[in-house]
């Protein structure tokens, strides 16, 4: 596949799927407050947003498997970079949380965002692409 057609796929793709997970969280965040909290329908409703979070890892995962490996390496630095970040937050803050019951618990929705934003991060600012 020409890298061309590889990130107009994957920019489409991601673009849709972010969409849709957006939607889908506002949409979930109105519709929740009127179900039965720990009701079936309410559970199913709450899995949706996930569906979305799905979609852009496999349109990530099939974006690296379409560009050549120079490109497939710096995503994947990059990748390795928002990995750390997250586990240097998420152990660091974990064990202030441990150890400290006065400080508000930072949920594990959060991991989501934080990966992918210092995947963009450093995709932007340190190999100047826009993936």
């Amino acid at each position: 596949m020409k890298p061309k057609q590889a990130n107009k796929r994957y920019f489409s793709a991601m673009l849709g799927s972010s969409l849709g997970y957006l939607g889908s969280v506002f949409g979930v965040s109105f519709l929740h407050d009127k179900l039965v909290d720990g009701s079936i329908p309410g559970i199913l409703l709450s899995l949706i947003p996930g569906i979305f979070i799905c979609l852009m890892l496999l349109s990530v995962w099939r974006y690296l498997k379409d560009v050549d490996e120079v490109v497939r390496h710096e995503l994947i630095q990059a990748m390795m970079a928002g990995l750390f970040a997250l586990l240097a937050l998420s152990g660091g803050w974990g064990l202030v949380e441990l150890f400290n019951d006065s400080l508000p618990r930072l949920p594990v929705f959060f991991a989501f965002p934080v990966f992918f934003l210092t995947y963009g991060l450093v995709t932007a600012i340190r190999y100047k692409r826009c993936v």
